[in-house]
């Protein structure tokens, strides 16, 4: 393994060794809520659509 590059402000380079692992992962959470929240709006619209349409 190569040695570290020591600069003159102080910094230290470490040698590439490869990308990092892929640790990004779905946000489900956020996914379900928004989800969950897409449906409810729907079905309230559509039941107050269809409520509108029977009582005319």
């Amino acid at each position: 393994m190569e040695q570290d590059k020591q600069h003159d402000d102080g910094r230290t380079e470490r040698p590439v060794e490869g990308p990092p692992p892929d640790t990004e992962q779905r946000p489900l959470g956020a996914l379900a809520v928004t989800g969950f929240l897409t449906v409810t709006i729907l079905v309230m619209w559509f039941g107050m659509y269809a409520l509108n349409m029977a009582r005319s």
